[in-house]
């Protein structure tokens, strides 16, 4: 045996190096019953992990553990207890998908990691879902929009076509989510399907699937380029989901897929969502400007259609069955739940009722300041606000044409009349206007 390689095993066998793990689990949803705090890793491949403690009631959780050999290693935090009966995968906290702490960013695994190069090793302090310590808690100073159906569906395909808000820090979002969470379970419930524009990026489109499983595919996912700017321009976005596979759709060319072993594990019912909010993963939207305000993410129409392999007419191998759709003239509470209030880890706002609004055919999702004055009705073109559109309305546009006083106008203003939402009048929106007018 060459002699190098022999002081080389025995280096590692005799000088085994030491790794010290830390976690803020205060921003997690703690178990009511007993629970542990673990450090799930790739040194004894993704098996049983090392046991953290606190020991000063901060919810702080740490641990020095050692016989590391020179190497890579990859992480993530997990909690486990009661709950899940004590599988070890209870409750999984990893780095945001591309992030600065996901340690190898461009492969579809949320990991942390680090690299032991003949030393000891403290990783960092993270707290759970995120990157360091700072901005990983919900700020209160401004609002969004995000609606929900009311009912929640297995398999189907989900049809969408919106235009985007453009801006770093912002997600502008349309997907499938099982909200039916049991808090024994922890993520164990969590099934969750993504089409995602991120402000930051103008001609891409991430397609993701969040699910319980094996530790390294909770989420899965990849960034698709396109060649449209998804900001400037309405297009359409679709999912088809069936017991074997998950295909993704860009103005109905099939990019992107998963298959039979993502599946399995995405078996419960989930509801069709949208929303609009700012992220606190800076390296996978880039920094929210908080002045960066109104922003709006527009929908023309959802359409969902059953898995129906019997009676179905359209979509792949036309397996899918059109069940109903919404153009969106008006709120639809036989579809829609109007609960749009509350927020998530992760996202900066908190969502509003008043910032999800309906006009000229489009749900409209809005970003504001919480001090903004912003209660828009529901009447398209009418500039004046006096709940009805007649020719004084158009006067009113005209001016602002002439007199180039777009930008003076209030939010729900140009929401009601800008009815190409170019953020810009012209005589596309008069016309559009007088046709509202005499067909009403």
């Amino acid at each position: 045996m060459n002699k190098n390689l022999i002081f080389f095993i025995c280096f590692n066998i005799i000088f085994p190096f030491c790794v010290t793990f830390e976690v803020d689990i205060s921003n997690a949803d703690i178990p009511a019953d007993n629970f542990s705090v673990l450090m799930n890793g790739s040194w004894n491949s993704w098996g049983w992990g090392y046991q953290l403690s606190e020991s000063e009631n901060d919810n702080i959780y740490t641990g020095t553990f050692c016989g590391f050999s020179n190497g890579e290693y990859q992480y993530v935090h997990s909690i486990t207890g009661d709950f899940d009966s004590w599988s070890g995968w209870g409750m999984i906290g990893n780095p945001p998908l591309g992030s600065f702490c996901d340690f190898n960013p461009d492969d579809s695994y949320q990991n942390y990691g680090f690299t032991i190069d003949n030393n000891d090793i403290i990783t960092s302090l993270n707290s759970w879902n995120c990157c360091g310590t700072n901005d990983c808690s919900n700020w209160d100073g401004c609002l969004s929009g995000a609606v929900k159906t009311d009912l929640s569906y297995l398999y189907g395909r989900f049809e969408v076509r919106m235009k985007s808000a453009d801006g770093d820090g912002l997600v502008s979002s349309f997907f499938t989510y099982n909200t039916d969470w049991d808090q024994n379970l922890g993520n164990l419930n969590w099934n969750e399907i993504d089409i995602e524009m991120t402000g930051n990026r103008d001609s891409s489109v991430q397609f993701t699937t969040h699910h319980p499983g094996d530790p390294n595919s909770w989420s899965i996912g990849e960034i698709i380029q396109v060649d449209f700017n998804p900001h400037s321009s309405f297009n359409n976005y679709a999912i088809e989901w069936t017991p074997s596979s998950i295909k993704w759709f860009v103005n109905d060319e099939e990019v992107y897929m998963q298959g039979l072993s993502i599946v399995d594990d995405l078996n419960m019912s989930q509801k069709i969502m949208m929303n609009l909010w700012p992220s606190i993963w800076e390296d996978w939207t880039g920094e929210w400007n908080e002045e960066d305000v109104p922003k709006h993410a527009f929908y023309d129409h959802v359409k969902y259609y059953e898995y129906n392999p019997s009676l179905g007419d359209y979509g792949s191998n036309n397996d899918f069955l059109l069940i109903w759709e919404d153009h969106f003239d008006t709120f639809n509470n036989q579809i829609w739940d109007d609960n749009s209030s509350d927020s998530f880890n992760g996202n900066l706002c908190s969502f509003s009722p008043l910032n999800t609004n309906y006009y000229n055919g489009h749900l409209i999702l809005t970003l504001t300041d919480i001090n903004q004055d912003f209660d828009c009705n529901e009447i398209s073109g009418d500039i004046n606000f006096d709940s009805i559109t007649n020719i004084l309305d158009i006067v009113i546009t005209v001016e602002t044409i002439l007199y180039d006083a777009f930008d003076l106008l209030d939010t729900c203003a140009k929401l009601s009349v800008d009815s190409d939402y170019n953020q810009d009048l012209n005589i596309i929106d008069v016309v559009f206007l007088i046709n509202n007018i005499v067909n009403n």
